[in-house]
């Protein structure tokens, strides 16, 4: 395999003038154990969630309530130019990030001071300043999957390349953070936009070795007969990407995984009916050790309007069993069992007009006049942006709730048309779109919602001008933190939603903001940046266009108490 990895160190140089590491291997690094990912150490941030389990929560309660209208800015990182969506994470008071094309580094968490860096050689072809939301941390290594779908195993005091292996061919991308399961690097990939042999899929790799262990792809092979893609060939049976990370349950040894939509959108430009076209639009709970598909369950079959229940799956239990609840484009709380996939009743917030679900909690069928005929234009709410997507909930034990981050929008003008029925051919088949605001709220283009999980009770909601554009946080300290795309970043009370501190950014907060504490000194860090899909760049521009945000600036900012 050709060696696609660079280390640079050029940020600090020995006094002889060459190159060296900052960070020199320690006798002390203490390995991360599964043990550590299930339940972190407080002031630790280790997955994308920072935990296995999704939360998207922090134990740490030194800023709270009372004192977080003190906030200030304790340290900032100015991150490589591209689309900024990153999930930093945190590990023994090192901060570990992705930069937008292949780049990651590592920093001293508590004042930015740089430790090392990776920068990965991308393909010559490969879209510039493409996305990585995240790494992952295991062992004494780092785990990074690249956008143009490599993994690359870095030790993670010096930043060295210990190995490295393709996740899937060329065409495909990665934008997960990875995940690590009882010893295995667990990535899903996306590119399944055309029709093509290589479908989309998840993968798992040995931690130590790199060696592929197992993988699942996402669309069925059923034959003709037996299939749920209306017989058609394989080959033309498109999407199923992977957008999101996983979740895993040791005690259940499940891994739980998000699958997108179907390809072509609508079933008329499929030509698949209304069969469900296995398994889009799913989520799969895995096998760790063999990826078997244990079971699955399928919110939306047959799916026609972009409509994606593929994003984060928060583990927990409701009335004393294990479940799990999840939330996608169409702003239903779907609740199940973790055990078997089993429904439990759902909770629609009452945004989106498309569909019906039955007291159990499942699809009950599509509302009049919103399943599309070739070229027909139709209107429904979310447009396909979604009132959901990356930007992933956050749950507190302390509420039982919820706390969504939400963008309000509406298509008025959508139509579909046929594709190329051909290998090669395929696509989204979208003809037209017309965004416009919600007739129920037509000021307000975003939102932060918070949503008991057992009563499906809105606790609170704040309306936005702009889309919230960052994932929520979480805290002991009795805090929910977010921001949106008009560059505000809010610490809001997690019971009454009160505004307890709020700051304005110099670009806008954008990624997954995270809690971790050096030294008994608890942070709050938050990415900024620009780029993105259309939430954070057609839908801001076409229907708040009073509003603007610089063109550039990524970065990491990091807040803190003052000194006493």
């Amino acid at each position: 395999m050709r060696l696609k990895s660079l280390i640079s160190a050029i940020a600090v140089c020995a006094s002889i003038g060459s190159a060296a590491p900052v960070w020199a291997q320690s006798e002390d690094f203490t390995p991360v154990t599964d043990e550590m990912l299930a339940s972190p150490a407080n002031g630790d941030w280790l997955l994308w969630r920072r935990a296995l389990d999704s939360w998207g929560y922090s134990p740490l309660d030194q800023i709270n309530t009372e004192n977080v209208a003190q906030l200030t800015l304790a340290w900032g990182w100015s991150m490589e130019p591209g689309w900024q969506e990153t999930a930093p994470i945190v590990y023994d008071g090192v901060m570990y990030i992705a930069n937008p094309d292949g780049i990651a580094q590592a920093l001293d968490a508590a004042d930015g001071e740089l430790l090392w860096e990776y920068r990965r050689e991308m393909p010559e072809d490969f879209r510039d300043g493409m996305m990585s939301r995240g790494l992952a941390i295991y062992g004494d290594k780092v785990f990074f999957a690249t956008p143009d779908a490599g993994l690359v195993a870095l030790d993670a005091q010096t930043g060295q390349v210990v190995w490295e292996t393709d996740v899937a061919g060329e065409g495909k991308t990665v934008t997960a953070a990875p995940v690590v399961a009882d010893g295995k690097v667990i990535v899903g990939y996306m590119g399944c936009f055309g029709f093509e042999a290589e479908k989309c899929g998840v993968a798992a790799f040995d931690t130590q070795t790199g060696e592929e262990v197992w993988r699942t792809i996402t669309v069925s092979d059923a034959p003709e007969g037996e299939d749920s893609w209306n017989g058609l060939p394989y080959v033309l049976r498109g999407g199923g990407d992977i957008w999101t990370s996983a979740s895993y349950d040791a005690e259940q040894e499940l891994v739980y995984i998000g699958v997108s939509q179907a390809k072509p959108w609508a079933r008329a430009s499929r030509q698949t009916g209304d069969e469900a076209t296995l398994y889009t639009n799913a989520t799969l709970a895995l096998d760790p050790d063999t990826g078997e598909i244990e079971w699955y369950r399928q919110y939306i079959p047959g799916e026609t309007n972009d409509m994606d229940e593929a994003f984060e799956h928060i583990l927990v239990d409701i009335d004393g069993e294990p479940a799990y609840v999840n939330m996608g484009k169409l702003a239903i709380l779907w609740r199940g069992s973790r055990v078997d996939g089993e429904p439990m009743p759902a909770f629609d917030l009452g945004w989106q007009d498309q569909i019906d679900i039955t007291e159990s909690g499942e699809f009950a069928g599509y509302r009049e006049g919103k399943v599309a005929a070739l070229e027909e234009v139709i209107s429904f709410c979310p447009s396909t942006t979604g009132f959901r997507a990356w930007r992933a909930m956050a749950y507190s034990p302390e509420t039982r709730a919820v706390y969504i981050p939400m963008s309000i929008n509406c298509d008025i003008g959508a139509a579909f048309g046929e594709v190329e029925m051909v290998e090669g051919g395929g696509g989204n088949g979208r003809l037209a779109s017309e965004r416009a605001v919600h007739p129920d709220s037509p000021d307000h283009i975003g939102r932060f919602v918070a949503q008991n999980i057992d009563t499906g009770e809105v606790l609170w909601e704040m309306p936005l001008r702009t889309p919230a554009n960052t994932a929520m946080l979480t805290t002991a300290g009795g805090l929910v933190f977010g921001g949106d795309w008009d560059r505000h970043m809010y610490a809001f009370d997690e019971v009454t939603g009160d505004i307890l501190w709020e700051t304005r950014l110099p670009q806008a907060a954008q990624g997954y903001p995270i809690s971790y504490a050096v030294d008994g000194k608890q942070y709050i860090a938050v990415p900024v940046g620009v780029g993105g899909y259309s939430w954070s760049s057609s839908v801001p521009r076409e229907l708040t266009p009073e509003v603007s945000r610089p063109s550039s600036g990524n970065a990491v900012l990091v807040f803190a108490l003052p000194e006493a």
